[in-house]
């Protein structure tokens, strides 16, 4: 039998597990609820993990034996202590946990190193250097970051309509399509009743969600205001990667050209999101490179969770390919 290991890559909607072998092959691909742990909590979490990986074993007629490794990449889990605190909660559940890794979601695309820009429901960007260096910027959460993201594109629709009726921050765009399709989605018949949503029943997922709904409002109708909405995200989603810029190692832009795997469900509006985006790369100093080869996963990220785990336990899956998992979404010509 072929040596076995597990991935498992979850954030702030869900979480997807495989079982591959150490040629590639998929042999289970499930899923099942969000994942990170500062929000559902590190016990409920750690359950949720478990039952994952029972049922993962049990689809694939594996015993927890003939793994390898887990690796488990999530959202809020790239401080230490939150790696130690699931690890706890998973001892506590009689689970071995010395065949798991335990890092951040960003890992899941970019197993082997590189660049990567999560928008999702939350947002961040990183880059993992050959060396083991990395720098981030953003992923501090819905209250304390996650710029560009879909809670945030979202929350800032329902923030622009309060502060122009309040007459504090008049918009220049008409926002009645706006407020109907906020008024619509939330199922309010006056924006004071979304208090409801943000203070007592609380779901980021589901107000993040609400995002999709400004994109149709930008491809359907033209709408000036949804479609400002998405440039702003664009620039914040540039200058973060502009932020870590001068931390990428110049093995990652060979010939002027960097590589940067973007995740999440934001991505999908690149067409409305692209000015605002160039915008934020560019505004500053020089950047040391001078194309930027946007690429998309269209395979599991949890494959790549799976391959930095084993890696993790000193097992190098040199005949998986990852880097053929990807489509190339745009690539920008910078003029430094």
């Amino acid at each position: 039998m072929n040596r076995l290991f597990i991935g498992i890559e979850g954030g702030a909607s869900k979480t997807e597990g495989v079982l591959i072998d150490e040629n590639g092959k998929v042999y289970v691909t499930l899923e099942t609820g969000p994942s990170n742990p500062w929000v559902r909590g590190f016990d409920n979490v750690a359950k949720l993990l478990k039952q994952l990986i029972d049922d993962i074993l049990a689809k694939g007629e594996v015993d927890w034996d003939y793994l390898v490794s887990v690796g488990m990449v999530l959202s809020g889990a790239g401080q230490l202590e939150s790696q130690d605190n699931l690890r706890r909660e998973l001892k506590l559940l009689n689970i071995d946990v010395n065949k798991i890794s335990i890092g951040e979601d960003l890992i899941g695309p970019v197993p082997n190193g590189g660049v990567v820009i999560i928008s999702g429901t939350g947002s961040n960007c990183v880059v993992y250097n050959e060396d083991g260096t990395k720098k981030r910027a953003g992923g501090w959460g819905h209250l304390l970051g996650d710029e560009g993201s879909a809670y945030w594109i979202a929350q800032r629709a329902i923030k622009r309509v309060f502060d122009h009726e309040d007459n504090l921050h008049l918009s220049p765009h008409d926002l009645t399509k706006l407020k109907n399709e906020i008024k619509t989605y939330f199922q309010v018949e006056s924006m004071s009743q979304l208090l409801n949503h943000f203070y007592k029943n609380f779901q980021k997922d589901y107000i993040a969600r609400f995002t999709q709904v400004i994109a149709e409002l930008v491809s359907n109708t033209n709408d000036e205001a949804s479609r400002e909405l998405f440039k702003d995200a664009g620039y914040i989603l540039g200058a973060h990667l502009r932020a870590i810029s001068p931390s990428i190692d110049k093995k990652l832009y060979e010939q002027g050209k960097l590589r940067v795997v973007v995740v999440g469900s934001v991505f999908r509006s690149w067409k409305f999101l692209k000015q605002g985006f160039v915008e934020g790369v560019s505004q500053g100093n020089t950047l040391p490179f001078n194309k930027i080869e946007l690429v998309q996963l269209t395979s599991s990220a949890a494959i790549g969770a799976a391959i930095w785990g084993a890696r993790r336990q000193g097992c190098l899956l040199s005949n998986v390919n990852f880097s053929k998992c990807f489509s190339v979404l745009d690539t920008i010509e910078l003029s430094n």
